[in-house]
């Protein structure tokens, strides 16, 4: 019945959360008992396959759940409709982040926290609306996105494993983050660095300016990998080989970096750890600029090493499952045989 766990997981991808559980268990038990009544207590995979071909696509049966007038946004649309909701909710707080820390800490100005709320109760419904009333006319219109082109084919329903289940708030935080950082790199460039206080003198950081496209096009690639994350629901083995293979390239960015705020503190004979001492110690002096540089470096090779461990993790993990499938797989041939 592993084919039937595979169908049943697949349409719950397209059912709210909340009336999820009770659509599943109705699916699973007209299933079973159609298999039996049809084939008896043990089909075969090949009527099991027949079957959920005769019932369709995950999508259209999930949608066969509702009729079209009792509800906004339907099976068909919603799974789309999520996705691009929570980027419109991550780029409107970006945004306003943005907005609020440049004011805040460059140009002195001061945010009481009833004016931040009223600006996100303003700011994030009125986007979302507007969302909503797309898509409402796209379901009046009964537009169906056709993400599908191939035959539907049950042998190719993903496989029910834990390790690839999406930690979608994981996801939707790298990507508020992310976005947040590409519109500060890319539209506030002037602002990188850092201040000694709110509306005090601002130092520019010139390492960070000297690869900023470098850094742009990470989080560019950071940010679309997650939105396909989004998409998809899950991981796959091409989803895991090109998050490496990010994580690679944000080695490569982060080194770049701590080489280049080394070279610049060792330039103002400030690159070892007791020289940072001495730069704190001289913050009454006006050392402010050495202590900022050398937080930044600090920073930087903490997510260096963060993000070198991520991959060594995630690789050691990679390769565990592939041997956990091709032993599974063998198991498989061997009972059949």
């Amino acid at each position: 019945m592993n084919l039937i766990d595979r169908y049943i997981q697949e349409v719950g991808r397209y059912i709210p959360r909340r009336k999820r559980g009770d659509i599943l268990a109705e699916l699973r038990s007209l299933l079973v008992d159609t298999l039996e009544d049809r084939f008896g207590q043990a089909p075969s995979e090949t009527q099991i396959e027949d079957l959920l071909k005769e019932f369709g696509r995950p999508r259209d049966v999930a949608a066969s759940y509702y009729p079209q007038s009792q509800y906004l946004v339907g099976p068909t649309l919603y799974p789309l409709f999520r996705m691009v909701a929570w980027i419109v909710v991550a780029a409107v707080l970006g945004a306003q982040a943005i907005a609020w820390g440049i004011g805040m800490f460059v140009a002195g100005e001061t945010f009481s926290t009833l004016e931040m709320i009223a600006s996100l109760v303003n700011s994030v419904p009125v986007s979302l609306g507007w969302l909503l009333i797309t898509f409402m006319v796209l379901q009046y219109f009964d537009a169906k996105p056709h993400l599908e082109e191939d035959p539907w084919d049950p042998q190719k329903l993903p496989e029910i494993n834990p390790e690839q289940d999406l930690k979608r708030w994981e996801v939707i935080t790298g990507l508020v983050f992310g976005i947040l950082a590409l519109v500060l790199v890319t539209f506030f460039p002037q602002w990188i660095g850092f201040i000694t206080t709110p509306g005090g003198k601002f130092y520019p950081n010139p390492i960070i300016l000297d690869y900023l496209v470098l850094i742009k096009i990470a989080l560019t690639a950071g940010i679309g990998l997650n939105l396909f994350l989004l998409w998809r629901g899950r991981w796959a083995l091409t989803t895991r080989l090109l998050r490496i293979g990010l994580d690679i390239y944000d080695v490569f960015v982060l080194a770049l970096l701590v080489i280049g705020h080394n070279e610049w503190l060792t330039a103002r004979s400030a690159g070892g750890f007791l020289d940072a001492i001495e730069a704190i110690e001289g913050i009454a002096d006006g050392g402010w600029e050495l202590v900022g540089m050398q937080a930044f470096r600090l920073a930087f090779a903490v997510a260096l090493i963060v993000t070198v461990i991520e991959i060594l993790t995630s690789i050691y993990r990679l390769i565990k499952s592939r041997l956990r499938s091709d032993f599974s797989a063998k198991n498989a041939v061997l009972k059949v045989e």
